[in-house]
């Protein structure tokens, strides 16, 4: 039965990877992406809540507005989005395939580049993993707290640990903040699919799971 299940997810994920660019996904890419989503990472059906919607569709709306159509799971399906639209941005920067940005008119850029705005200014709470993007995007500042392994593949280490608890306890306005509590927020993406530990596993590098 586990192999049935794993067959399901591969074919389902190679329905979605017509275009790994959201902003390419037609009315069913876009049902089909969250289909396999929510097959890969056991969540709650949703995919009724975002009939009718297009990749640009899905790239112009704010993670309130996924956690307005689907209450239960559309702050983990927004994560993932920006992962998708991460990977098709590093697949374009590196010449990968003929892809584009999820930018231009409507859509919401959101990269793993030095020039993303910082997360702060949407108004938006801010969650872990988009902190420590915001971290890395901005070596000059933090380079010696977190920086990237393997830019490409989402690879990350955290060089010093206590630092980065203190950014993350200042940002949240929690004192008591140290790494003990932020490893165990980290480790609650690995089940979301949204930070792993790679694949030959090191103290305190993580890395972003994205499409390949």
């Amino acid at each position: 039965m586990a192999w049935q299940c794993t067959m399901f997810g591969t074919f389902l994920l190679n329905l979605v990877l017509v275009f790994i660019d959201p902003m390419e996904w037609s009315i069913g890419n876009v049902q089909k992406w969250i289909l396999w989503t929510e097959h890969q990472y056991r969540l709650p059906q949703s995919g009724r809540s975002f009939q009718d919607l297009t990749g640009r569709d899905l790239c112009s709306m704010s993670e309130d507005s996924f956690k307005d159509r689907s209450p239960l799971c559309g702050d983990v399906l927004y994560a993932h989005l920006d992962i998708w639209k991460s990977a098709a941005w590093m697949k374009e920067k590196t010449g990968q395939g003929d892809l584009k940005s999820c930018g231009g008119s409507g859509g919401v850029r959101e990269s793993w580049t030095d020039s993303e705005v910082d997360s702060s200014s949407s108004g938006q709470p801010i969650h872990l993993w988009q902190f420590l993007k915001e971290l890395l995007l901005k070596p000059h500042s933090y380079g010696r707290s977190i920086r990237w392994l393997n830019k490409e593949k989402g690879i990350f280490k955290i060089e010093d640990s206590a630092q980065v608890a203190r950014l993350w306890g200042i940002r949240k306005n929690r004192p008591a903040m140290n790494y003990d509590k932020l490893s165990r927020s980290i480790r609650q993406y690995y089940k979301k699919g949204i930070i792993r530990k790679p694949d030959v596993s090191q103290r305190l590098v993580y890395q972003f799971v994205h499409p390949q």
